[in-house]
């Protein structure tokens, strides 16, 4: 495996997180059941949960339940139970080496996350991944989340960096659209939620299967 040189394309490169870093998704389903089971009396199964998946945890809860006394104490315990429960995240194959080697080059590096900002620094660091990235931010750090390409355009002007220097990598339609409306290059990867097909009708600049492909796309010879 070629490792990434000195010599790249991009000055910042900004990932997804749930499904892009890493496999987050047995836990998630895990802590949203925990919350679920004591106001609801059931475990809930993904496919039932999947329509109220977008927004940050937050508004998810609130939508689910608008009263602010049943909801405020939910959010409250989500976040207490994250803190908790992070031991099976762990960063995809070859995630962990290559966000090391990007950091020794020096660009920046960021997360985008429609999660709470939160949510997911704490999930970032349970994958152990979160000393390589200079800031983490989630769908509660900007007006609009995903596909809208606020939290991105918030990254760039953060890491003062163009378009044309950033890249975003992430696993669902959502990312490529944020991606498109920021201008920056999108990277579609499979190993996630969404399928090839549906990434691909997206048009993203790039689909790969495997993060060791991301080195080619970033290397600049």
């Amino acid at each position: 495996m070629q490792p990434i040189t000195s010599k790249l394309r991009f000055d910042a490169v900004v990932f997804d997180l749930d499904g892009t870093l890493a496999d987050t998704f047995s836990t998630v389903l895990r802590l949203f059941n925990r919350v679920m089971l004591d106001r609801t009396g059931r475990q809930w199964q993904l496919e039932e949960m999947l329509p109220y998946f977008g927004p940050p945890e937050s508004v998810m809860f609130q939508r689910m339940f608008p009263a602010i006394e049943v909801h405020e104490p939910m959010i409250a315990d989500y976040f207490r139970f994250s803190h908790e429960d992070g031991h099976e995240i762990k960063p995809f194959d070859g995630i962990s080496e290559l966000v090391s080697e990007l950091k020794s080059s020096g660009v920046k590096l960021g997360v985008f996350s429609a999660a709470n900002a939160e949510a997911a620094r704490v999930r970032v660091g349970h994958a152990g991944l979160l000393d390589f990235f200079d800031e983490v931010i989630g769908g509660d750090s900007v007006t609009n989340s995903k596909p809208h390409p606020d939290g991105l355009l918030h990254l760039m002007e953060r890491f003062g960096v163009d378009p044309a220097a950033t890249v975003y990598v992430g696993d669902m339609v959502a990312d490529v659209q944020a991606g498109r409306a920021a201008g920056v290059t999108t990277v579609a990867v499979t190993w996630g939620a969404d399928s090839w097909n549906r990434l691909s009708a997206a048009k993203p600049d790039h689909v790969i299967d495997h993060p060791r492909l991301l080195r080619n796309i970033i290397r600049a010879d």
